[in-house]
């Protein structure tokens, strides 16, 4: 299920439409932006989603599954280089 927001600008009201689809729900954002509406935006809860999102804990490196874990923000695409200015 699918969610859009948004606020009326003429009367400052916020609304919500549940939609089935993702597909419909993109026609509404596009169509309620269209519209001069304020502050369009979707949401959706993933009903195929198990726990919780993200890692739950590094130990040693690894993450609950095994997995390495070894993202940090220094090593990112586009990071700056330490003491270069």
């Amino acid at each position: 299920m699918f969610r859009v927001y948004y606020t009326d600008p003429l009367s400052s009201v916020a609304h919500g439409h549940d939609l089935e689809s993702l597909k419909e729900a993109l026609i509404y954002t596009e169509g309620f932006r269209k519209l001069g509406m304020m502050f369009v935006t979707m949401v959706s809860e993933n009903p195929d989603s198990v726990g919780k999102s993200g890692v739950d804990e590094i130990k040693n490196g690894l993450c609950p599954d095994g997995v390495p874990y070894d993202w940090n923000k220094n090593s990112r695409i586009g990071a700056t280089k330490k003491g270069k200015i």
